[in-house]
């Protein structure tokens, strides 16, 4: 017995090999700043600051003087400055998960037509975007009322905790896994649905639900190869990272070594306004080459994972079929990367 979703797998394979090869930086790029708002960054790690007064040394302490620092940090500067980093944090949230909506669209496009563009498709898919962002609000929204409500109960005392609340987090806990699936199977079978038959987001649901229904045991099996499949690139990806990250943080440690030398040859203070501008700028470009350097490593498993799930809608229904011409099986051949512009 045939899987499609596991035939699909090869196809996805060789489809991605043709996009990607032979390589041409500027394609690249646009797939790595694709992959970087649709696939995302994950990440952990900073660094920790000491926030206290007084350091100890032997027997006794000894006070830092608070003239060390610079004027303008002061408790209220510092609690003015977190809550507005907060602000600015959440705005950037909000206009990067639209972005990344938009870029759902954009992404389809770049693979079915192999000419990778940004500014028009985005343009062209601006309206698509909107819709799946209004979607993906709801859920949020869905889960927050669901998890928050029974949570916000106990918090404050007007429930209390009692056996009852156990089957609420498990509901929540089932909220947030069938949350997760829905978001996984509408930007990879209804952003493409949307595309093929010019549908709104609702109608296309509408679409593919008796596709999902005729061959719920493909597309079942699809959820758990995509699962598997998921875990084991962000293990490779979190490695490739981390390994080219090293390379690149050599040239920063060098002028960052260089500077700090600098600094203490002059009598410059680290906490003075000169080296906290020269350190910011410093910190603030690694986070930037970081940023690159994880969008150019998981680009490719983006670019493999958004194939996989075009091929098998199109080998589920023929109309919804969008790389038809990248099968294997064809007559002819896959096209060895895109068109130049």
């Amino acid at each position: 017995m045939s899987w499609k979703a596991i035939d699909a797998l090869d196809d996805a394979r060789d489809a991605t090999a043709s996009l990607l090869l032979p390589f041409d930086a500027g394609r690249w790029a646009r797939l790595a700043l694709i992959a970087l708002f649709v696939g995302g960054l994950g990440g952990s790690g900073g660094a920790g600051s000491n926030t206290g007064t007084t350091t100890s040394t032997g027997g006794g302490s000894t006070d830092i003087p608070i003239d060390s620092l610079p004027g303008f940090v002061t408790p209220e500067n510092v609690i003015a400055a977190v809550i507005a980093l907060l602000a600015v944090g959440i705005v950037l949230w909000i206009l990067w998960s639209f972005v990344g909506s938009v870029m759902q669209f954009v992404l389809v496009d770049a693979v079915v037509t192999k000419d990778v563009r940004i500014h028009k498709p985005f343009r062209e898919r601006f309206w698509l975007g909107v819709r799946l962002f209004a979607f993906q609000i709801g859920l949020l929204i869905a889960i927050i009322t669901v998890i928050g409500l029974p949570v916000a109960a106990v918090y404050f005392g007007s429930v209390a905790v009692t056996p009852a609340i156990i089957p609420l987090v498990l509901l929540g806990l089932l909220l947030v896994f069938v949350v997760a699936v829905v978001m996984q199977l509408t930007t990879d079978f209804v952003v493409p649905t949307m595309i093929a038959e010019d549908r709104a987001l609702l109608s296309s649901w509408g679409r593919v639900v008796p596709v999902f229904r005729a061959e719920f045991s493909e597309f079942g099996l699809y959820v758990i190869v995509r699962f598997i499949l998921g875990i084991l690139a962000s293990i490779g990806i979190g490695i490739a990272a981390l390994l080219a990250l090293l390379v690149v943080a050599i040239p920063f440690a060098i002028v960052g070594g260089a500077a700090f030398l600098a600094l203490n040859a002059a009598n410059i203070a680290l906490t003075s306004t000169v080296g906290l501008v020269v350190f910011g700028a410093l910190g603030l470009l690694f986070v930037l080459a970081a940023i690159a350097v994880g969008a150019v490593v998981q680009m490719p498993v983006v670019t493999y994972f958004r194939y996989y799930s075009l091929f098998l809608l199109g080998s589920t229904d023929d109309s919804l079929d969008l790389v038809s011409q990248f099968r294997s099986d064809d007559d002819s051949s896959a096209p060895e990367g895109p068109t130049p512009a």
